[in-house]
C-alpha cells in the first residue's frame, strides 16, 4: 500500500506540475530582434542581433529555438571540418538554451544578402520542455514592435565589360570605349581606328593626314539622356501572363546589369529611365512618369520611372529595384510595339540599353524601327538563349560570358 501511496502520489504530483507548466512556460517570454543596417548591397554581410527575455520567476530547463531567415538571406557559420573549419550558409538555425528566471540573453550572427529584396526578420519557435521532458509546450513568437528588423538588398553592380562580350569581337584582345552618353557634336580628338568602330566616327580629314584610320573621339554631356528596358520574361513564349517568368536567374541577372549601368553613370549628370513591363502598382501610388487613360490595356501595364540623375536619385533607382518583384505584367511584343507606338513619350529622344534573358528576331526589327527614329538600341542578353539565326553586324549585343576565371 505504502508504495502504490508513493506512486499515486508521484503520478499526481507530475500531472500537477504539467499543467503548471503548460500554464506558464511560455508566458512572459519577450523576443526581439534587430539588425545592423538597414540597407546594403547584395554579397555583403550584416550583424542580426537575438534578444531573449524570461521575464517571470519559473526557470525553463530546456528551450530549443528555431531561427529561420527569410529566402535570400543566410547565417555565416563555421563548421569544422578535417582538423580546419570552412563556410557554412543556413537558413535555418537551431539553438539550445537553459533559461532562468529573469534572465536575458543576447547573441549575435554574422547575415549575408544573397538577393536583393526587401527583409524583414520576423517570429521564431520556439519548443520548451519541462526537466522531466514530458511536456513539451511549442509557441511562436513575434518579435516586440519597435526593433529596427527591416533590411533593404540593393542589387549589386558589376564590371560589365568583363562580364559580358560583344558581338562584334569574337575572338583576341581588344580595347573599348563604350558609352551611350557621348555627343558626336563635341570632339575631344582624335585616335587609331580599332575594329569594331562605328563607321560614323571615322575621320576621314585625320586619315587622311596619318594616312591611317583615325576615330573621332566624343565628350560627355549633361544634355544627353538614355533609357534602361528591361524585359520580365525568361524565354520567348510564357506560359503565363501576367505571372512570374518561367527562369527566374536569368531575369534576376538583368537587375545586375540594370545596376551597373546605373552604377557607372551615378556619376555622370546623365538622365536615365527604367522601363519594365512588369505592375506599376507593385512601386507605389505616382511612381510612374506615365499617364495614361484607364482603358489603355497596355500603357497601363507598363512601369515608367521618372528620370534619375546623380548620385542620390540613382540611389533612388536602386531602392526601387531591390523592392521590384520578378512579375510579367504585358508580353514583351506587345510593350515594344507600344513603345513604337509613342516613341518619344517613352525614351524623350534617348538611347536605350535593352536587357533581356534572350534575345529574338522581334527585338531585332525593334532595334531597327527605332534606328529610322534616331534612337540606338543596345542589347544586354544574360543567357545563351539566342532566338536569332545571326546577329546582324550593325547590332551592338553584349552577351553574358559563363567562363569561369
Amino acid at each position: 500500500m505504502v508504495y502504490i501511496a508513493i506512486i499515486a502520489a508521484v503520478f499526481l504530483m507530475l500531472m500537477f506540475q504539467s499543467r503548471i507548466w503548460r500554464a506558464y512556460a511560455m508566458k512572459d517570454l519577450e523576443y526581439r530582434v534587430e539588425v545592423s543596417a538597414d540597407e546594403v548591397f547584395e554579397d555583403e554581410e550584416i550583424y542580426v542581433y537575438e534578444e531573449l527575455r524570461n521575464n517571470k520567476l519559473l526557470p525553463l530547463p530546456f528551450l530549443k529555438v528555431d531561427t529561420e531567415l527569410p529566402e535570400g538571406l543566410a547565417f555565416h557559420l563555421f563548421e569544422e571540418e578535417g582538423g580546419g573549419t570552412r563556410d557554412v550558409y543556413p537558413r535555418v538555425v537551431h539553438s539550445v538554451f537553459v533559461l532562468r528566471s529573469r534572465q536575458m540573453i543576447r547573441r549575435r550572427w554574422r547575415v549575408k544578402c544573397d538577393v536583393r529584396g526587401t527583409y524583414t526578420l520576423g517570429s521564431v519557435t520556439m519548443l520548451a520542455d519541462d526537466v522531466f521532458g514530458l511536456t513539451p509546450v511549442v509557441k511562436i513568437l513575434e518579435p516586440s514592435e519597435g526593433g529596427k528588423n527591416t533590411v533593404v538588398v540593393l542589387p549589386r553592380a558589376v564590371d560589365l565589360e568583363k562580364e559580358f562580350s560583344s558581338s562584334r569581337y569574337t575572338s583576341g584582345d581588344f580595347l573599348v570605349q563604350t558609352s551611350l552618353l557621348t555627343d558626336p557634336l563635341l570632339r575631344a580628338g582624335v585616335r587609331d581606328y580599332l575594329p569594331g568602330d562605328p563607321m560614323n566616327r571615322i575621320n576621314w580629314t585625320q586619315s587622311a593626314v596619318h594616312g591611317a584610320l583615325m576615330t573621332n573621339v566624343e565628350e560627355f554631356t549633361n544634355r544627353h539622356q538614355f533609357n534602361i528596358l528591361m524585359n520580365m520574361q525568361g524565354r520567348d513564349i510564357e506560359k503565363v501572363i501576367p505571372g512570374p517568368p518561367s527562369v527566374r536567374g536569368t531575369v534576376e541577372l538583368c537587375m545586375t546589369v540594370a545596376a551597373s549601368i546605373l552604377d557607372s553613370v551615378s556619376s555622370e549628370n546623365v538622365p536615365v529611365r527604367l522601363i519594365i513591363n512588369t505592375p506599376p502598382e507593385q512601386f507605389g501610388e505616382d511612381v510612374s512618369d506615365m499617364e495614361y487613360a484607364e482603358d489603355d490595356p497596355v500603357g497601363s501595364k507598363i512601369f515608367v520611372s521618372p528620370p534619375f540623375k546623380g548620385r542620390s536619385q540613382v540611389l533612388g533607382a536602386l531602392r526601387m529595384l531591390a523592392q521590384a518583384e520578378l512579375m510579367i505584367s504585358v508580353p514583351v511584343e506587345k510593350m515594344l510595339d507600344h513603345i513604337l507606338a509613342h516613341p518619344h513619350a517613352y525614351t524623350g529622344g534617348g538611347n536605350i540599353v535593352f536587357i533581356s534573358a534572350y534575345l529574338s528576331e522581334r527585338m531585332v526589327n525593334f532595334a531597327y524601327a527605332m534606328r529610322r527614329l534616331g534612337i540606338t538600341v543596345v542589347f544586354y542578353i544574360t543567357s545563351t538563349n539566342l532566338n536569332v539565326t545571326l546577329i546582324p553586324e550593325d547590332i551592338e549585343v553584349h552577351y553574358k560570358t559563363f567562363v569561369e576565371d
